[in-house]
């Protein structure tokens, strides 16, 4: 997958998940009024998505949306890293 359909696909559940529009890499998770249940409903349409079960600190610790799709981008090739290694 490439990193564009990621951040596009992210922006979509940030969206859904809190209710905004318009939104860009740029945007913050905590500006946009993130609090953990925001950041549950996000995680788990990560998961759904691409089967990445990720934890609570990885928004937290990756606030904007260009943060977050690196942080998602890099649990993403380590998966499939260990899969290769399998």
């Amino acid at each position: 997958m490439n990193k564009q359909q990621l951040t596009d696909t992210v922006i979509a559940f940030w969206e859904r998940a809190t209710g905004e529009e318009g939104l860009t890499p740029e945007d913050n998770f905590f500006d946009l009024g993130g609090e953990s249940l925001v950041a549950a409903k996000i995680l788990a349409l990560v998961e759904r998505e691409y089967g990445l079960e990720a934890e609570l600190h990885l928004i937290f610790d990756n606030p904007t949306i260009e943060e977050f799709v690196d942080a998602v981008d890099e649990e993403l090739s380590a998966k499939a890293q260990q899969g290769t290694n399998a």
